[in-house]
């Protein structure tokens, strides 16, 4: 089951509209301050434990693969593990750009040998390794891989790492 953010609002707000109802039926004095923290924190190990958030571009809290079947847009690794491999894409007919955010997390950018790609990675308090490179700390790096032409398609990264560690493996490594 996957449980999304709205999902979990919505499962907040029914906790509180049944403890208040039965509240005021039971003549029972609650305060609301010292409750919503706890039913906040209550779902949230819930769903740490059983579920997950996000959704097929972004993982929190889990680790998977991310999901490449609408490849051009924005991935996310938040708190948890993520693999990237772009083996899972056809080959291009124009310029496409990904844009790859890994915050307190871990992530692997696997590379596709027959798509030509140029990774701009930048570091914030994290590690980036990039076959031939290695971004620590605070910095950026740009890395080409395969054959980049004039007028011909190729795949433009962006990587953001803050608070984690990015690596990019290139086939036959």
């Amino acid at each position: 089951m996957r449980i999304t953010v709205n999902t979990a609002i919505g499962i907040i707000f029914l906790i509180l509209g049944i403890v208040l109802l039965l509240a005021n039926l039971l003549g029972i004095k609650i305060s609301l301050y010292r409750l919503f923290p706890g039913v906040v924190l209550v779902i949230l190990g819930v769903i740490v434990l059983f579920g997950q958030f996000g959704g097929n571009h972004e993982v929190i809290f889990d680790h998977r693969r991310i999901d490449l079947t609408e490849p051009f847009s924005e991935k996310n690794v938040i708190f948890a593990e993520g693999i990237i491999d772009l083996n899972d894409l056809t080959l291009l007919k124009t310029t496409k750009k990904i844009k790859i955010n890994i915050i307190f997390g871990s992530g692997k950018l696997i590379l596709n040998p027959g798509i030509p790609s140029v990774i701009h990675a930048s570091v914030v308090f994290g590690n980036a390794e990039i076959p031939e490179h290695s971004v620590r700390f605070v910095g950026s790096a740009e890395y080409h891989f395969g054959e980049i032409g004039k007028q011909e398609p190729f795949l433009d990264i962006e990587a953001n790492t803050i608070f984690g560690q990015l690596t990019v493996i290139k086939p036959g490594s």
